[in-house]
């Protein structure tokens, strides 16, 4: 199967600042949610996750860290703001000739 780079680039971590406490986490790491046990990836397996598998754990991810805080859904409904950016000096593109 092969790999195609789209210029997208998936960001890893997850910062949560409640008053003076920051906390990051980490989407590679190891995680437990809603009985499944997602298991810790390197950059190279995080990076070639097809989109529905990346789609399944970020949501598994986000609702892990939502359990982890009181109160952060009502305050931060939607922590898949920024989650993927297009950066083509993170994910350079080769140039296409036109033939």
């Amino acid at each position: 199967m092969g790999y195609q780079n789209t210029g997208y680039a998936r960001k890893k971590t997850l910062t949560i600042t409640k008053g003076s406490t920051t906390t990051t986490y980490n989407i590679t790491a190891s995680f437990t949610y809603g009985g499944t046990t997602y298991p810790a990836l390197t950059d190279d397996q995080f990076a070639k996750l097809s989109n529905a598998d990346y789609e399944a754990r970020r949501t598994a991810f986000i609702n892990y860290v939502y359990g982890l805080h009181s109160g952060l859904q009502t305050d931060c409904p939607d922590l898949t703001v920024g989650s993927v950016e297009y950066n083509t000096v993170a994910c350079p593109l080769t140039q296409q000739n036109d033939v």
